[in-house]
């Protein structure tokens, strides 16, 4: 008996460690683009929540990456000198295959503006609840021109698995590329466009299949054969009245 309790405590134990490991893996699909030409090959990416803290900055096409960062607060940007700024961010979403309001495929387009000429930057993007930022997106490194509001850029995510559905926030860096200084921080504080974004992953955006199977027996055959047969006796006894 006291094996028993033993390995039912332990097979409880082990599947709440796999069932939260699983809860914390998710995969994302991006590609970005600015003035209306494609910048970076599609980029798969995959993170662990458990590893909160880990960077990753960049990476070659078809890359796959594990430790993007996870927040457990809103950050703030030291250098609020309003030498780089979010003038406006606005999120389209694509596809919800089972149309039940939540979509797997979305653009976030940025317009980031600097005092400067121009400047580089790169954006850490991040899909919150209840507080908690989870990153899914590092950009590559980008030029603005001044307040030129030409000069968007533009990131097209498909949530591929490890995203429930839900009402989420986006929340976005912007870094300067040279000094890796965090500039300028911009979330659903500052536009209401960027809160409660209904989202899920692909994996949870599947069609729903409605199989209709019908059942006809002996007395169901024998009805469909006797059915004109039946119309025409009630169209005689009409005639008759």
């Amino acid at each position: 008996m006291k094996n028993y309790w033993l390995a039912l405590v332990s097979g409880i134990v082990f599947s709440s460690l796999v069932e939260g490991a699983e809860t914390n893996r998710w995969t994302t699909q991006s590609s970005e683009h600015q003035f209306g030409q494609q910048v970076k090959a599609t980029q798969l990416l995959s993170g662990d929540a458990a590893d909160a803290g880990a960077q990753l900055k960049s990476g070659s096409a078809g890359n796959t990456a594990s430790g993007l960062k996870t927040l457990m607060a809103r950050p703030y940007a030291k250098g609020m000198n309003q030498e780089f700024w979010v003038f406006d961010a606005w999120l389209t979403l694509h596809q919800d295959r089972d149309y039940d309001g939540y979509y797997h495929h979305f653009s976030l387009e940025i317009d980031a503006d600097t005092e400067y000429a121009s400047a580089q930057l790169y954006a850490r993007l991040y899909l919150g609840t209840n507080e908690v930022f989870q990153e899914f997106h590092v950009t590559d490194n980008f030029t603005i021109y001044g307040d030129n509001s030409d000069d968007s850029y533009v990131i097209e995510t498909e949530l591929l698995t490890g995203f429930p559905a839900n009402d989420y926030e986006v929340l976005i860096e912007l870094y300067d590329a040279y000094s890796d200084e965090l500039v300028a921080v911009y979330d659903g504080y500052n536009d209401a466009d960027l809160y409660l974004i209904s989202l899920e992953s692909k994996n949870y955006d599947r069609p729903q299949v409605v199989v209709v199977r019908e059942h006809a027996g002996s007395l169901g055959l024998w009805g469909l054969l006797l059915l004109p047969a039946l119309i025409f006796a009630r169209a005689k006894a009409t005639q008759k009245y």
